[in-house]
């Protein structure tokens, strides 16, 4: 693990935003990679608690996710 306490791996790595590669493919969030594995699980609840969150704020009720996987979609079709 680099010198990055885990606390703050934790908070980059449960944001929605991913960065991609020319050709468009997702890239993990290098704070992940970086994370022990024993504190992956303890990543993957506390995406799932935020995901919650933002859709109960949303007013279409739509995750950050969810809402760039519409935005991806429509692009495509015009």
């Amino acid at each position: 693990m680099k010198d990055r306490p885990e606390e703050i791996l934790l908070e980059e790595a449960v944001s929605a935003y991913r960065g991609r590669t020319e050709s468009g493919r997702i890239l993990p969030s290098p704070a992940w990679q970086d994370l022990p594995p024993e504190s992956r699980d303890r990543l993957f609840e506390t995406q799932l608690q935020s995901r919650l969150i933002e859709r109960a704020l949303s007013p279409g009720g739509m995750s950050a996710t969810v809402r760039a996987v519409l935005h991806r979609l429509r692009a495509v079709e015009r």
